[in-house]
């Protein structure tokens, strides 16, 4: 107990810096450390959230890749049902609970109208301070403009307020340099373009999962090992998602559905493309219903498109996972040698 004084204390003393401004300055007196956990929506808006701290005066600190250690630290800290990615989640966000002054986490429910994000995005905030156990300072964001886009202003003066910052400076900030970027083309894969010859594998998902070389086991670096050309749906431009997405667009549907989907199609017309891979994370509500889509536009399509599942959480077995991934691949060269 006493030792949990003394950290409420220092918690206590930190708030009362860092609420010291000064006008005619553009930081705070006291430079506050913002923490940002590498995961979950982050793997898109990481750099727009980090120059929004750091314009702000701030200094951001990013939690780094996944490693085996942050994901067991989140395995401890989240109930059984919880999903891998927010899992891995809590682990980032643990391992800034000693390197920083607050820790920020959206409550993202979507970045533009008529698209709705993962729902487990909406009490993110709220599931973090209970696993955290009061660890850490969490500050968020309000970001819903299908709903209600008054509730990032009303959310960025309550974060303004927190690090002791001027909420118009929040306010032209965010609409500066994070707003435009929410909608914006962001591929962290970078595949780069494709060589004449060389056969397309599509890995469909999500960004927090494809993109994680330990959440997704390395798949695509193994992929481009037995030398494959890698693409996903985000390496297609957002309006030509949108626009392959179709009949979805008239309804609230989710921003990563309409990602998969319309990418899915877009590349399904690759003249190279010689297979497609989806892998999700095990208990994934959207995948549910997006999976069976994708299934659905591949499996009913004029081509035959081979086509694997993968399925991953915290017992899965790398040597199981391969075993699939060699056996795919060798059913691709015997159809593309039986092709010529």
């Amino acid at each position: 107990m006493e030792q949990q004084g003394r950290h409420h204390a220092g918690c206590r003393k930190r708030r009362h810096c860092v609420m010291r401004y000064d006008t005619n300055a553009t930081k705070p007196l006291e430079t506050v450390t913002v923490g940002i956990p590498e995961g979950l929506m982050f793997f898109e808006q990481k750099t727009l959230w980090k120059n929004f701290f750091e314009r702000l005066g701030c200094r951001a600190v990013c939690s780094g890749r996944t490693t085996r250690n942050i994901l067991n630290s989140g395995i401890n800290l989240c109930c059984n049902e919880t999903c891998l990615p927010v899992k891995a989640f809590a682990g980032h966000a643990a391992s800034l609970c000693d390197k920083t002054d607050y820790i920020f986490i959206p409550r993202c429910a979507s970045v533009c109208p008529h698209e709705k994000s993962c729902p487990k995005f909406c009490g993110l905030p709220d599931e973090m301070r209970i696993s955290l156990k009061g660890r850490a300072n969490i500050i968020s964001a309000d970001i819903d403009y299908n709903r209600d886009p008054q509730k990032t202003r009303k959310s960025l003066a309550s974060l303004s307020g927190r690090l002791g910052i001027p909420c118009k400076a929040a306010e032209l900030v965010f609409n500066g340099c994070v707003k435009p970027g929410l909608t914006a083309d962001i591929s962290p894969n970078a595949s780069g373009s494709m060589r004449l010859g060389v056969p397309v594998i599509a890995v469909l998902g999500h960004p927090y999962i494809i993109f994680d070389s330990l959440l997704s086991m390395g798949l695509i670096d193994k992929l481009r090992d037995a030398g494959y050309c890698v693409l996903t749906p985000y390496d297609v431009r957002r309006s030509v998602r949108r626009k392959y997405a179709g009949r979805f667009l008239s309804t609230s549907f989710f921003e990563t559905g309409l990602d998969i989907v319309g990418g899915t199609k877009a590349l399904y017309g690759l003249p190279q493309l010689a297979g497609m891979i989806y892998i999700s994370p095990f208990s994934c509500g959207v995948d549910s219903v997006v999976m069976e889509l994708t299934e659905r536009i591949i499996m009913r399509g004029p081509r035959h498109i081979p086509f694997l599942k993968l399925t991953v959480d915290e017992h899965s077995g790398e040597a199981g996972f391969n075993t699939r991934i060699e056996a795919f691949l060798d059913m691709i060269s015997g159809a593309r040698r039986k092709s010529i």
